[in-house]
C-alpha cells in the first residue's frame, strides 16, 4: 500500500510517477487546502481504515474505500472523493491555536496471503462433494460476493485482528495563512446592519515564507509570499435558498495579497424585527491560490455564522475599585493635565519603548478617510509582538468632583464623551504589527475616518496590546485632529 498527497492539483490523467514526484515535494499542509490524496494498492492488499487526525482530534475516519473513487486509467489506484476534505478543517482544534499544529494521515490495510494452485483444487474438490444448499433469491437482491470479488473491490467489511493490520502514517505541520473575523454593527437611523469582513495575512504566513519559499534570486533573498484571490462571496442563506450580496464599496476581484496586507470589506444587511431571536445567517467563501515554485496550491475557506450584535451597554456601571488607577481623561479638570503630555509616550512596564505620531495638527473632512503614521521605537533588548486596536466603547467616566453636577453639566459631559469616543473610527482595526526586533524602529500607517465634526486633542480608545507580556498601552494621547 502506498499513500501520496501531491503538492497542488494534478491533471486527471496524471501518471503515477508524476503523482509520486509531487508528493516527494510536500513538507507541510496549508489550512483549508484542497488536498488530493491517492492510494495505490497491490493485488493482495485490502484497505481497512483511513483516518485523519489534527493534533489529538480525529476529524475523519472511513472504512474501506468508501471515501475514495477509482482512478481511471491507473490500476489499483484510488483518489479521495471531491468534497471530503471540506470537513477536515471545520474543527476548532486549529483555529483556537494558530501555531504548532500537526495533521496526520493514517492508512491501515491487510496483506492477504496468496492461495496456491493445490489449495484452490482441494477447495474445489471439497465443494463438489457437498451439495449447495437451496436459498431463496428475492427480486432485486444482489448476488453474494465471494472472497475474491471482495479483494478486487478493495472493500473491507469484516473485523480484522489488530496483529494482522499494517499501517502507513504521513504527518505534516499546518500553516494558517489568514486571520479572519466578522464584525457587525447596527445603524438604527438607517434601519440596517453593517457587517464587516476583516482578514489579513497571519504571523504564521511569515514563518512559512522564511521556511519554505524557495530562493531564486542570486543575492539569496527569498521571494515574497503572494496569495491570488479568485473568488470572494458573502451570502445570506437559509434552509432553502441563498442570496449573494455586493459590498457597500465595490471591491475588485480577483486581487493579490502579500505579507502584512489587511482588508476590510463592508456589507449592508436589512434590520428585521426580533433580530436577536432570529438573526441573519451568512456564508462566507474565499477561494485563493498560493504560488510555490512550479506548484499552485488551491485553498478554499468557507464558513457559516449568525450575524450577532453586541448587547447594549449597561448604564448602571459599578464604581471602579480604589486599588486600580482611575483615568481622569474625560473629567472637567483633566484638560490641564493633558496639555503637558507630548506625542511621545513611554509605558512604565515597557522600558525603552516609545510611540509617537509623526502627523501633527491633522485636518480632515467628515466622512473622508485620512492617514496617520505611528512611529514605534524599540530601544529594549527584547522583540515586540503588538496589535493595534481602537476601543471606542469605553464606559463613561465618573468625575472626581464632590459637588453634584446639574443635569445640564451632566449632559454636556455626555456629549463631550460621545464625541471624543465615537467621533473618529479606526478603519484598520486590530492591526497585527510585524515583529519589531530589539533596537529597531517601525512605522505604522493607520487609516481613520471622522464621523462627528470637532477638534480632538486625544484618541482615548487607541491602544496597543503586547501579546508577549499581556500589557495594554495607551497611544492616542499625542493625536491632534480637527474634523471639518
Amino acid at each position: 500500500m502506498e499513500c501520496y498527497i501531491p503538492l497542488g492539483k494534478l491533471a486527471d490523467n496524471a501518471a503515477i510517477a508524476e503523482v509520486k514526484q509531487s508528493h516527494d515535494s510536500r513538507r507541510f499542509v496549508v489550512f483549508d487546502e484542497d488536498l488530493s490524496i491517492y492510494l495505490r494498492a497491490g493485488d493482495t492488499t485490502r484497505l481497512h481504515r483511513f483516518t485523519v487526525w489534527i493534533n489529538d482530534a480525529k476529524v475523519l475516519q472511513s472504512q474501506g474505500v468508501a471515501s475514495f473513487n477509482k482512478v481511471t486509467g491507473l490500476d489499483a489506484c484510488w483518489i479521495l472523493k471531491p468534497g471530503t476534505t471540506d470537513s477536515l478543517f471545520r474543527s476548532s482544534v486549529v483555529m483556537n491555536n494558530g501555531y504548532n499544529n500537526q495533521i496526520k494521515f493514517t492508512v491501515e490495510y491487510v496483506e492477504d496471503v496468496p492461495i496456491s494452485d493445490d489449495q484452490k483444487s482441494s477447495s474445489e474438490d471439497g465443494d463438489n462433494d457437498i451439495l449447495p444448499s437451496f436459498e431463496p433469491v428475492l427480486p432485486g437482491q444482489p448476488p453474494k460476493q465471494n472472497a475474491n470479488s471482495i479483494h478486487q473491490s478493495g472493500l473491507s467489511i469484516m473485523n480484522v485482528p489488530p496483529e494482522q493490520l499494517k499501517s502507513i502514517t504521513l504527518q505534516y505541520p499546518i500553516y494558517s495563512l489568514l486571520n479572519m473575523r466578522l464584525r457587525n454593527s447596527m445603524l438604527k437611523n438607517r434601519h440596517c446592519i453593517i457587517s464587516s469582513l476583516d482578514f489579513q495575512t497571519s504571523k504564521a504566513s511569515i514563518q512559512f515564507s522564511e521556511r519554505y519559499l524557495p530562493s531564486s534570486r542570486p543575492d539569496g533573498i527569498r521571494p515574497e509570499l503572494r496569495l491570488d484571490f479568485q473568488e470572494l462571496r458573502y451570502e445570506l442563506v437559509d434552509r432553502t435558498a441563498r442570496c449573494p450580496l455586493d459590498p457597500i464599496t465595490p471591491f475588485p476581484v480577483p486581487f493579490q495579497a502579500v505579507a502584512h496586507d489587511s482588508y476590510s470589506i463592508s456589507y449592508q444587511l436589512p434590520l428585521v424585527p426580533d433580530h436577536n431571536l432570529s438573526p441573519h445567517r451568512v456564508k462566507i467563501t474565499l477561494k485563493y491560490v498560493m504560488p510555490l515554485g512550479n506548484h499552485r496550491l488551491p485553498i478554499t475557506t468557507t464558513w457559516e455564522t449568525d450575524v450577532t450584535l453586541k448587547k447594549p451597554a449597561i448604564t448602571n456601571t459599578p464604581q471602579p475599585s480604589s486599588s486600580l488607577p482611575t483615568s481622569r481623561m474625560y473629567t472637567l479638570g483633566s484638560r490641564i493635565n493633558l496639555l503637558g503630555s507630548t506625542t511621545s509616550f513611554t509605558n512604565n512596564k515597557l522600558n525603552n519603548v516609545k510611540f509617537k505620531f509623526l502627523d501633527k495638527n491633522v485636518n480632515a473632512y467628515k466622512g473622508a478617510q485620512f492617514t496617520m503614521t505611528l512611529q514605534i521605537v524599540n530601544s529594549s533588548t527584547q522583540p515586540l509582538d503588538l496589535v493595534i486596536y481602537y476601543n471606542n466603547r469605553n464606559p463613561p467616566p465618573h468625575p472626581q468632583i464632590s459637588v453634584p453636577l446639574s443635569l445640564d453639566k451632566q449632559y454636556q459631559m455626555y456629549k463631550r464623551y460621545r464625541r471624543t469616543t465615537e467621533g473618529v473610527i479606526l478603519l484598520s482595526n486590530d492591526y497585527k504589527v510585524p515583529l519589531v526586533g530589539p533596537h529597531e524602529t517601525y512605522f505604522v500607517r493607520l487609516n481613520f475616518v471622522g464621523i462627528i465634526s470637532g477638534y480632538y486633542s486625544t484618541l482615548p480608545g487607541l491602544k496597543i496590546v503586547d501579546l508577549q507580556r499581556n500589557e495594554l498601552i495607551e497611544v492616542g494621547l499625542g493625536a491632534s485632529i480637527y474634523i471639518h
